[in-house]
């Protein structure tokens, strides 16, 4: 439950402060602040849903002698470092 926000208006000009002052700074009337509870409108929660793809991938295990693969062009590079 997500906790009950307050905000403290002016009585006099309507200033909004999220904190109690003594002394409003639009006005300059002192001590004309109450608090006021600010409820925020429920915001519909997205319902969850999987990552998918146009692939269909299968979910069972693949021995890995049965792995389709090819070999890729290495970039080399003036590092040696990289090139490992």
């Amino acid at each position: 439950m997500a906790k009950t926000k307050s905000a403290y208006f002016c009585q006099s000009c309507g200033f909004e402060t999220p904190k109690w002052l003594g002394k409003c700074p639009a006005c300059g009337q002192w001590n004309t602040f109450v608090e006021e509870v600010i409820e925020k409108a429920n915001m519909a929660v997205p319902e969850w849903k999987p990552a998918t793809s146009s692939l269909q991938r299968s979910n069972k295990p693949v021995p890995v002698s049965e792995i389709v693969y090819s070999e890729e062009d290495r970039l080399i590079t003036p590092d040696k470092e990289l090139n490992r």
